[in-house]
This record gives C-alpha cells, structure tokens and sequence, in this order.
C-alpha cells in the first residue's frame, strides 16, 4: 500500500466516530506509508493521488439536512471512485448491535469497547474482504464477554410466531432499493402458504425515512384481512426487539441487524437477500419454514465474526493492521 485517504467528513463531525478513524490511520501512518487526514470544511473533496482509502458507512446521530447530504454524497464520491480497484475500508455498524449488554440488561456501555466492522474492497458482505476465514475463537469470546452475550442452544419446539423484521425503507445500500412493506408484504403472503403459525411483521424502530408513514399505513391495512398476521411499529405498540426475538419461533430478515438477536438466541434465520451479512446461518428458503436447517457451525460463524470486528484499542494498537498489512 503507498498512501491511504482518511475521509472524516463521511461520519460525524465529532465524537467516537471520528477516534475510530483516527485510530485505524495511527499504525499505518507509524509504519511509513502517506497518510492525508481529510476533514472540517475543506474535507469534501476527493483527492487524486491516494492509492487507497477509508470511509465510514453508517451514521446514528441527527444532524442537519444540508451537512447530512454532504456527507452521504462525499460517501459516494468516494466510493466510485475507489469500486473498481476494490482499495477502500469501510467502517459500518456492528451486526450484534442489537444484542449488546447495554440493550438487554442494566449494565453501562463502555464505548472504547464497542464494535466496528471493518470490510475491505465492498459494502457488501458477499463481497467484501473481512480476511476473517476459520478463525479460532479468542476474539469471540472477548467480545461475547464485552457485550455480555450467551449464546442460546436450538429448541424448535419453543416460539409463539414468525417474526419478520424489516429493513429501513429502501434507501442506503442495504435496502437494495426495496419497499420494505411490500417486502414484508410479499414475505408474509408466501410463508402462509407453508405454515399456519402467527406471523408478526417488525417495522423499523427508525422513524426517520420517508416512506414510514406510509409503510405502516400499508401494513396495517394489510393485517386487517391477512390471516393472523399484525404488525408491531414506533407508531403504535412497539416492544423491544431482543425480548421479541426471544418468544419466536423463527426470524425473518432482508438483511436487518435483527438477525444477530436470532442467531444468539437460538431462533431459526430465514435471510431473503443475498447480500446479507448473516447469510451463512440461512435455515433455508420459506418454504422449509417448518423444517429449518440449524445443523450450520454457528460457532465457526461467530468465531469469524469476531475477526471482522474490531474495537478502537484494536485498532489504534495495530492488532488489526498487523493482521491484514501484508493481503492488502
């Protein structure tokens, strides 16, 4: 690697976000290789001369409008530039974000021990570098033990419904574009035809997206002649996810984070998008909803896990530079 692009200005302007990204540069720049620090006003251009770069991909906190599509198009920007030659990292959200300790029990959250993942050459996980094959489980049990996860064994013949946990909108690269109503819709309509369970249909706890309003308008009027389906959303009644997860049968995602949840909790996965991070734990199609494959090595599947998530101590130590310095 010559030089690497460091592009602040695609997350927040302040804050953790920013000492993540500066920690991922500290031990690349220590280590000799050009090192340019983009951010403040002048940060929202893309440079020529760098051979690879870094991004973040995921933002929590409400900012203006105007800086907000700022910063996603400099994302963009970024981004095609670099598609091609597959030269970029890219910081996106923790796929067991919705397990974590400070969700689940009484118990403060450090931030210097939360996640990132961290991919290489593509947003998309089926594409995307993670270098995180056959790992062993150090970093997995670190990590279970940070967030305070245990890990819950099969048992299909616990759960009250079929929950199916819907994206945000269809925006961003991880909706693909796709109606998550009509998704969920569609989704609910073919697992009728395999089973007679209850079905409950998540909307996203995001009230921020455009067509929210009008996805719960949809779904609600959709539940009213669906045969024993309802819908569960921050307009109306909206219990945690986690406690919710628990009392399934099954979950369904598109590439919703909620299949961290499942996935821990033992709960059969059903994944309706090929892009999805959690694709390797797949039950199967909707059809095999009452005979769900759960013979997949779930611990092969954290273990890698572990490997392509990475707190600021590790990064900011070069654990994880030393680890990908010589693939790149």
């Amino acid at each position: 690697m010559k030089s690497l692009a460091v592009y602040y200005n695609t997350t927040v302007k302040y804050g953790f976000k920013m000492e993540l990204m500066s920690a991922f540069a500290k031990p690349i720049e220590e280590s000799g290789i050009r090192v340019r620090h983009f951010k403040g006003p002048e940060g929202f251009e893309v440079a020529d001369d760098f051979s690879h770069a870094i991004i973040f991909n995921y933002q929590r906190v409400k900012q203006n409008q105007e800086e907000l599509k700022a910063r996603l198009q400099l994302r963009v920007n970024v981004w095609n530039k670099y598609k091609e030659s597959g030269k970029i990292w890219m910081f996106d959200n923790d796929v067991l974000n919705g397990v974590d300790a400070h969700l689940n029990h009484n118990y403060h959250y450090d931030m210097k021990n939360s996640y990132v993942r961290v991919a290489y050459g593509n947003i998309y996980p089926g594409k995307a570098k993670y270098f995180n094959d056959n790992c062993p489980r150090d970093r997995w049990d670190l990590m279970a033990k940070i967030k305070r996860i245990k890990v819950q064994e099969y048992d299909l013949r616990k759960g009250e419904f079929i929950y199916i946990c819907c994206n945000r909108g269809s925006s961003g690269y991880s909706g693909l574009g796709v109606n998550a109503s009509q998704w969920a819709i569609e989704t609910a309509d073919e697992l009728r035809k395999h089973t007679d369970r209850p079905i409950i249909i998540r909307q996203h706890s995001s009230r921020s997206y455009e067509e929210h309003k009008t996805d719960f308008k949809r779904l609600t009027e959709y539940c009213e002649t669906a045969d024993k389906v309802s819908v569960e959303s921050p307009l109306g009644e909206y219990p945690g996810l986690v406690g919710q997860i628990k009392r399934a049968y099954a979950v369904v995602i598109f590439t919703s984070t909620a299949g961290g949840p499942a996935i821990v909790e033992g709960k059969p996965l059903f994944i309706c998008n090929k892009h999805c991070y959690y694709l390797p734990m797949n039950a199967g199609r909707l059809s095999d909803i009452e005979k769900p494959n759960i013979s997949m090595d779930r611990q092969q599947f954290l273990n890698n896990l572990g490997y392509s998530h990475w707190r600021l101590p590790d990064l900011k130590s070069g654990e994880y530079w030393e680890r990908v310095k010589d693939v790149i």
